[in-house]
């Protein structure tokens, strides 16, 4: 088969048509450290600078040989910033995270606000994507990415409040849930407005490293289906930890792909997405092999990974940021490689 461009090879692999080889890039954050030394825009001015956060974007391709790029930044929190959140302070090598919860003491005044794409980065976000298009063209495809309806909800109420509630006070849960669908529906056509090709809810905390998969099907999977139902264009759904018992809740999210870790088990992952129409992105491990592993252990995880049946070869989480950049570079050479 003739070499393809790597935009009709992901959209070729995303719609279940041939491809002459699995694409090989990152569906999560990279806001990895040797990037911003690379492409000479570091972290934090890339969370919030346009430019800076456009550069260190392409630098993935750039300079770890990542077939598509990530647009909205290096981390989680966007939905969750603009409906009120106290944000940490990010570091070169620490990202945004959640420091305040704005309905800790009631949920009464909960409300979807109207102007919530001119709150948060969300005007950022847009000048980013104008300038991200203007960069890659058609050549590549681009993503956006934020937390989903509910890690978005436990960031308002504080998780440990919202996993009481879960057990004691579903129809809180639900009445949180109301608010933030609406919150990621607006954030996801944007992106779709904007130039996005394609989009990832991260939802930590709908795995079942925290809830019980029955409760993912009653409470995170109706509020993720409701926005992907509604979305301009494909989903990706990522979900942390060993997402083994939750796989086919997933798919019936209605999402294009599903992104799993290391800890999921590739081959039925791939076995049960695939009857459902559902590719699969993965799982070469991100806190271990390719942070702190050698590139020795990261092409062998890779080449694990495709054996294994991965529909893209990524990283299994977001990539920590010291990891090395002779790591991230095996994920491409490894992929080369099988397929020569």
């Amino acid at each position: 088969m003739a070499s393809m461009g790597l935009k009709e090879r992901f959209w070729n692999q995303l719609n279940g048509k041939e491809v002459d080889m699995t694409p090989a890039g990152s569906t999560t954050t990279y806001g990895v450290v040797a990037l911003m030394d690379q492409c000479g825009y570091a972290r934090p001015l890339a969370d919030t600078d346009p430019i800076a956060m456009t550069e260190l974007s392409y630098a993935a391709h750039q300079y770890a040989g990542f077939e598509w790029v990530k647009a909205m930044g290096w981390d989680i929190v966007g939905l969750s910033e603009a409906m009120g959140c106290e944000l940490g302070t990010p570091l070169k090598d620490i990202q945004y995270s959640i420091k305040g919860h704005p309905y800790k003491d009631g949920i009464e005044h909960i409300d979807f606000p109207t102007d919530f794409l001119e709150r948060g980065r969300f005007p950022m976000f847009r000048e980013h994507f104008r300038l991200l298009k203007e960069k890659v063209g058609d050549a590549l495809i681009i993503f956006g990415e934020t937390e989903g309806p509910f890690t978005c909800a436990a960031n308002l109420v504080g998780t440990e409040q919202f996993m009481k509630w879960i057990y004691k006070k579903p129809d809180m849960v639900n009445d949180v849930l109301e608010v933030t669908r609406e919150a990621a529906l607006a954030a996801v056509n944007f992106a779709f407005d904007n130039g996005a090709d394609y989009y990832v809810f991260a939802e930590p905390t709908a795995g079942p490293a925290l809830i019980r998969p029955k409760f993912f099907e009653k409470l995170a999977q109706p509020a993720i289906k409701y926005v992907v139902e509604r979305a301009k264009g494909p989903v990706v759904l990522h979900i942390c930890a060993n997402s083994d018992s939750v796989i086919d809740m997933m798919c019936d999210t209605g999402v294009a792909g599903i992104s799993i870790e290391e800890k999921a088990d590739m081959k039925a992952a791939v076995e049960i997405a695939h009857k459902k129409g559902v590719k699969v992105f993965g799982n070469v491990a991100t806190a271990t092999t390719l942070f702190s592993g050698t590139p020795a252990e990261v092409y062998k995880e890779a080449i694990q990974a495709l054996e294994n049946g991965t529909d893209f070869l990524c990283p299994g989480c977001g990539i920590a940021p010291p990891s090395p950049l002779e790591n991230l570079l095996q994920i491409k050479k490894a992929r080369d490689d099988y397929f020569k």
